[in-house]
C-alpha cells in the first residue's frame, strides 16, 4: 500500500547533557515495523538495573507531554490515527532524589489503510496423490496470526483454521482458498486475501488428434481437432484449449473451445501453430495439459500430375492413365475427357478411389483429387492428349533434294502422306529454333542460315478429328554451311602452239546440282562463250592465254558460290635456235607511235637479283632509239626468257608503261619455274606465286616455297597466296620440286601512293605544309580508300562512286578510287596545314598546344606556290615566331 508509513523503533544510547548514561528504553507493542489506523499500541518505558517502582514516568510526543507524569511505565493508545505520527520518548524521575533518566527516541508512523493479506501456492495444481502448500502474508510485516477459509459446494464460507501463528497451510483437495491476518492478542484484522483457486490434477491423460488424420492440411480445407481423455469413462468433461497460432480460440461457456472438438473452419496459414488441451471434471479437478500438437497448413492447393503409359492408341488398343497426388491414399479422384481443345470437359468417373484407369478412346484427359468425403478439391491436373494413330506414316522430303544447303540458298521442306482422298490433313512440325509451328505441308526456307540446320520431322492430323494422326516421320537432317568456294585446277600451266589446257572446276564440300561458270581476265557478270574456250560441265579446255576463274551455281534463281582461285596459263613457242617474233606492245597502234625499245629479262640467278632489284631490262640489239615496226624478230634463241616492250612518240619522247612480261620458253627447258610479279606490287594487294615444272604434267609430290632461303609452305597446290602484301613480304623467293629449285626472284613492295605521294608532293611544292596537315591527309586518304572497298583485305564497299556495280551480291568499284583518295589526301594536307598555321600564328590557339611548332618566329613570309603559280590576292602573313626560316616544321617522315 502506497500510503503505509513504516514505524521505526530505534533505541539510541547517548550521553546525557549531565554526563550520566541512559538507563531507560522505550518500546512498542505490537513490536512491528508497520502499524495501521484503528489498532492499539502500548508504549513501555523499561529501566535498566533499577526498580521500576522507584520512578515516576513522563511520556513525550514530539517533545511535548503526552500524558501527565504517572507511576506506571506503560502507556496504552487505544486506537491509532494518522495524526499520531512522530517521535516518542520517555523520561524516568526518581521519587527520592532529583535524578532522572531519558530513553531513546522512537519514531512511530501510522498507515491510513487497513492491510490486505496475500495467498501464494507452492505450485499451480495438486499433483496426482500429492499436496501443495499455501502461504499467507500481510504486506511482509510481523506480529500476525492467520485465519484460513474455503468454500463449500453450496458456496458457503467455511473457516478451516483460526489464529494459528504459522502462516502456511498444506492441502490435498482442490477448491477455493483465502486468508486474513490477525494481530496477536488483538481483535485487529487485515483485509481478506483474494480467492485462490487450486486444481487437483487427475490421473487421466489428455491428447489431441486430427479429425481425418491427414498427413498434410491445405488452405481452404474444413478441418477440426479433437481432445480425447484416456480413461475418461462417463465423466462429463469440460475442455480448455490454447494455441500459438494467430487465430486464438474463443473461450467461455458453450463456446467451441469448451467442447472436445475444436473446428477450424476453412483452414489458412494463420491456423498453423501448436495446440494444447485439457479437460475439467468439476470446478477443481482437471487433467494436465496435453502434449503440443503441431498443425501446419500449406498455403496452396495441390495440383495432380496426370501421366500416360503412352500418348498414342494404335488400332483398338488400350492404355492406362495415372493421376498422382502426394499421399495418394488420402484422396479419391474425378476423371475428365474432352474431344478437342475448344470443347467442354465431360466427367468420366466421379470420386474414384483408384488413381489409375484404362482408356481406349483418343481425346484430351485431365483429373483432380477429392479429399475423402469432403468437398475439398485439388487444382485440375495437366492435360494429356491421347491420339489414335492411323496406319499411314508421314515422310519429310527436300525440294530440291539437297541434304547439304549453303547459307543464302532457298529450299522447301515438304511433309508427304500416302494418298488418301477421304482425309483432309493438318500438319505438325518439329524443327530447329521453332517459334511458330507451321500447319501446312510445306515449310519454305527463303534465305537459309546456320540456325536452320538440324532435324525436321512431321505428322499429319485429320482436320475433322485432330486426335487422329499419322505416325511421326523419320528425322531428316538438314545442314546449312557457309557459302562455298569453287576450286580451279589445271592439268598444266603452259600449252604448245595449237594445244590447250584442261581446267577443272569443283565445289567443296561436295554436293549435287551444280553448274559451272567460267571467266577469263576480270571477274565479270557474263561467263565465257569464246570459240577458243570449250566447257563440258565441270571441265573446260582453254587454248588462249590468260588468267582464268570459275564459280558454281545451282537452283532457280541461281545461287552462286564464291569465285575460285585464279589460274594463269600461257602458250609455249617452239623456237629453240630459231627465230621468234615479239608483238602486241601496244593494244592499238596508231601511226604516230613507234616501238621504242624491247627488253630481255634473262633467267640467271645473279642477273635476276640485280636486274629485278633495280627494275631494269636488257635492251635488245637494234632497238636503241625505237623501231617503226610493232614487232621484233629474235634469232638464235637457246634459252627461255621473258620479254617486255613499250612505245613512245613526240619530242621529247613520251613513253607508255611497259607491257606485261611475255615468257618464251625453249623446248629443251626442262626445269622448275617460279612465276612472280616483275614490277613492285602495291601494299595491301593480293599476290599469288606459282611454281611449275616446265615440260611436265600431273606432278603429285609437294611444291616447296622459300623466302630468303627460309621454308614458307610445302604442299601439292603449287601456289603461294599472300592475301595482303606488306613491306615485310619483300624479299627473294624461289620454289622447289623433287629436289630441283627454281631461280630466285625478287618481289618488291611499294607503299600505297595515297599515303606517300601526297606527302612528298606537298613537302616539295607547298611551303605551308606542316605535320598537322600530314596527319589529316593520311587519315582522309586511308578512310576514303577503306570505305571504297578492299577485297584483298575483306573490306566491303561502303562509299559508292559512279560506276559501282553489284556483282553476285558484292559491289565492285570501276571508278579510279586510288586516284580519288590520293587527291583527297593532298587537299586535306593543304587545307589543314593552312588552318593550323592561321590558328597558331594569330593566337587563336595557345602556343603550348603547338606540338609540331608551326608558329613562325621570324619575319612574315609570303606564301608562294612553286612552278610559277599565281599568288593569291590576299597573302597570308605569318608571325615571325619560329627560329627556323621555313614556315613550319617538315611534315611527318615518309620514309616508312
Amino acid at each position: 500500500m502506497s500510503d503505509v508509513v513504516p514505524v521505526f523503533l530505534s533505541v539510541l544510547n547517548t550521553l546525557l547533557s549531565c554526563g550520566h548514561t541512559e538507563y531507560a528504553e522505550l518500546t512498542f507493542e505490537p513490536n512491528s515495523t508497520t502499524l495501521y489506523s484503528g489498532e492499539h499500541v502500548n508504549l513501555t518505558c523499561h529501566m535498566r538495573e533499577a526498580n521500576v517502582s522507584e520512578w515516576y514516568y513522563e511520556f513525550k510526543w514530539n517533545d511535548k507531554p503526552l500524558v501527565p507524569i504517572t507511576s506506571t511505565n506503560i502507556l496504552r493508545i487505544p486506537e491509532l490515527t494518522t495524526d499520531r505520527n512522530g517521535d516518542y520518548q520517555c523520561i524516568a524521575h526518581h521519587n527520592s532524589s532529583e535524578e532522572n533518566k531519558r530513553s531513546n527516541r522512537a519514531t512511530l508512523s501510522v498507515s491510513a489503510h487497513r492491510p490486505r493479506a496475500t495467498v501464494r501456492a507452492s505450485r499451480t495444481s495438486i499433483p496426482v496423490g500429492g499436496s501443495l502448500t499455501l502461504t499467507c502474508s500481510v504486506e511482509e510485516s510481523e506480529g500476525w496470526s492467520y485465519d484460513w477459509f474455503t468454500r463449500s459446494p453450496d458456496a458457503e464460507e467455511i473457516a478451516i483454521a483460526t489464529n494459528p501463528v504459522q502462516n502456511s497451510l498444506s492441502i490435498s483437495q482442490g477448491g477455493s482458498y483465502w486468508c486474513r491476518g490477525r494481530r496477536t492478542h488483538s481483535d485487529f484484522f487485515s483485509e481478506k486475501s483474494h480467492v485462490h483457486h487450486i486444481d487437483r490434477t487427475l490421473s487421466n491423460r489428455s491428447f489431441i488428434v486430427l479429425q481425418h488424420n491427414w498427413t498434410q492440411i491445405f488452405s481452404g480445407e474444413t478441418i477440426s481437432i479433437r481432445c480425447e481423455i484416456q480413461g475418461g469413462g462417463d465423466t462429463q468433461w469440460e475442455y480448455k484449449w490454447r494455441t500459438t497460432s494467430s487465430n486464438q480460440p474463443v473461450t467461455g461457456p458453450n463456446t467451441a473451445s469448451t467442447h472436445s472438438e475444436y473446428r477450424l473452419g476453412a483452414a489458412s496459414v494463420f491456423h498453423s501453430g501448436e495446440y494444447w488441451c485439457k479437460a475439467r471434471a468439476d470446478w477443481y479437478s482437471s487433467t494436465e495439459w496435453s502434449d503440443a500438437f503441431q498443425l501446419r497448413v500449406t498455403p496452396d492447393k495441390p495440383r495432380p500430375r496426370l501421366t500416360a503409359d503412352d500418348t498414342t492408341i494404335t488400332g483398338k488398343g488400350r492404355l492406362a492413365l495415372t493421376c498422382s497426388v502426394e499421399n495418394a491414399s488420402e484422396w479419391s479422384y474425378d476423371w475428365f475427357r474432352r474431344t478437342s481443345a475448344s470443347s467442354a470437359a465431360q466427367i468420366l468417373r466421379y470420386n474414384e478411389t483408384d488413381d489409375r484407369i484404362s482408356i481406349s478412346e483418343e481425346g484430351i484427359y485431365s483429373c483432380r483429387g477429392r479429399r475423402g468425403d469432403t468437398t475439398f478439391l485439388t487444382e485440375d491436373s495437366n492435360l494429356v492428349t491421347i491420339e489414335n494413330r492411323v496406319s499411314h506414316k508421314a515422310s519429310v522430303a527436300l525440294q530440291p533434294d539437297w541434304s547439304l544447303v549453303f547459307s543464302g540458298e532457298g529450299i522447301t521442306v515438304r511433309c508427304e502422306v500416302p494418298a488418301d482422298v477421304l482425309t483432309e490433313w493438318e500438319y505438325e512440325w518439329t524443327k530447329p529454333n521453332s517459334t511458330t509451328v507451321p500447319t501446312h505441308n510445306e515449310y519454305r526456307i527463303v534465305n537459309a542460315s546456320s540456325s536452320d540446320s538440324g532435324s525436321y520431322r512431321c505428322l499429319a492430323k485429320d482436320k475433322k478429328n485432330l486426335n487422329s494422326t499419322t505416325e511421326w516421320s523419320d528425322d531428316l537432317t538438314l545442314t546449312v554451311s557457309e557459302r562455298p568456294s569453287a576450286n580451279l585446277s589445271a592439268d598444266h600451266r603452259a600449252f604448245p602452239v595449237g594445244g590447250s589446257v584442261l581446267l577443272t572446276c569443283s565445289v567443296g564440300p561436295a554436293s549435287p546440282g551444280w553448274k559451272y561458270y567460267w571467266y577469263r581476265g576480270e571477274k565479270t557478270l557474263e561467263p565465257l562463250t569464246d570459240e577458243d574456250f570449250k566447257s563440258n560441265g565441270q571441265s573446260a579446255s582453254a587454248s588462249r592465254e590468260g588468267l582464268y576463274w570459275c564459280r558454281g551455281g545451282r537452283g532457280d534463281p541461281v545461287y552462286y558460290t564464291q569465285y575460285s582461285n585464279s589460274v594463269r596459263i600461257h602458250g609455249i613457242g617452239d623456237f629453240s635456235g630459231r627465230t621468234t617474233t615479239c608483238r602486241h606492245c601496244v593494244s592499238v597502234m596508231a601511226d604516230s607511235w613507234s616501238l621504242m625499245d624491247s627488253h630481255l629479262w634473262r633467267g640467271s640467278t645473279s642477273d635476276c637479283r640485280m636486274e629485278v632489284l633495280l627494275f631494269s631490262y636488257e635492251l635488245l640489239p637494234g632497238s636503241n632509239g625505237g623501231t617503226e615496226q610493232n614487232s621484233s624478230v629474235i634469232q638464235g634463241l637457246t634459252e627461255s626468257a621473258g620479254y617486255a616492250c613499250r612505245a613512245g612518240r613526240g619530242d621529247p619522247v613520251f613513253y607508255t608503261e611497259y607491257s606485261k612480261t611475255k615468257w618464251v620458253w625453249s623446248e629443251d627447258s626442262d626445269r622448275v619455274i617460279l612465276e612472280s610479279p616483275v614490277h613492285p606490287v602495291t601494299g595491301g594487294q593480293s599476290v599469288t606465286l606459282s611454281c611449275s615444272w616446265f615440260g611436265r604434267t600431273n606432278l603429285d609430290s609437294n611444291f616447296s616455297f622459300y623466302k630468303n632461303d627460309e621454308l614458307l609452305q610445302s604442299d601439292v597446290r603449287g601456289n603461294l597466296e599472300i592475301s595482303a602484301v606488306s613491306k615485310s613480304d619483300e624479299g627473294f623467293y624461289k620454289c622447289e620440286h623433287s629436289g630441283v629449285f627454281s631461280p630466285e626472284s625478287w618481289m618488291s613492295v611499294k607503299l600505297a601512293y595515297i599515303i606517300i605521294f601526297p606527302q612528298l608532293a606537298c613537302v616539295l611544292f607547298v611551303n605551308i605544309s606542316n605535320g598537322y596537315g600530314a596527319v589529316m591527309g593520311c587519315v582522309v586518304g586511308l578512310v576514303l580508300r577503306v570505305l571504297s572497298g578492299l577485297p584483298s583485305l575483306g573490306r566491303p564497299v561502303v562509299l559508292h562512286f559512279p560506276g559501282s556495280v553489284l556483282d553476285d551480291g558484292v559491289y565492285v568499284q570501276y571508278a579510279p578510287v586510288k586516284t580519288i583518295s590520293m587527291l583527297s589526301a593532298i587537299a586535306a594536307i593543304v587545307l589543314f596545314s593552312y588552318l593550323t598555321s592561321v590558328l597558331f600564328n594569330k593566337g587563336l590557339l595557345p602556343e603550348k598546344c603547338d606540338e609540331f611548332k608551326v608558329k613562325v618566329q621570324q619575319s612574315a613570309q609570303e606564301l608562294t606556290l612553286v612552278h610559277g603559280a599565281k599568288e593569291d590576292n590576299g597573302k597570308e602573313i605569318l608571325d615571325n615566331t619560329c627560329p627556323q626560316t621555313e614556315a613550319s616544321e617538315p611534315m611527318i617522315r615518309s620514309d616508312w
